[in-house]
């Protein structure tokens, strides 16, 4: 999966604390959309966003590796 610049918002979104762990992943779909213009889904289907219960719960390794990446 090729990252976009939103892609990469919604990564640093999770990992500045702006979305807490346990956010249901409905109202992050509704940020991400609403304040990034965006959507989560693919990168939580891709393993760069741990979502397990039906609620955000952080980076993945991948998700972490690709925004120090990104960020480098």
């Amino acid at each position: 999966m090729n990252l976009s610049a939103t892609d990469y918002d919604i990564l640093s979104a999770i990992a500045d604390g702006r979305v807490e762990p346990g956010t249901p992943v409905t109202h992050f779909v509704d940020y991400c959309d609403n304040a990034i213009g965006g959507n989560p889904r693919p990168l939580i289907a891709d393993g760069y966003i741990d979502a397990s219960d039906n609620a955000v719960t952080g980076l993945t390794d991948k998700g972490k590796q690709a925004l120090a990446e990104h960020q480098a």
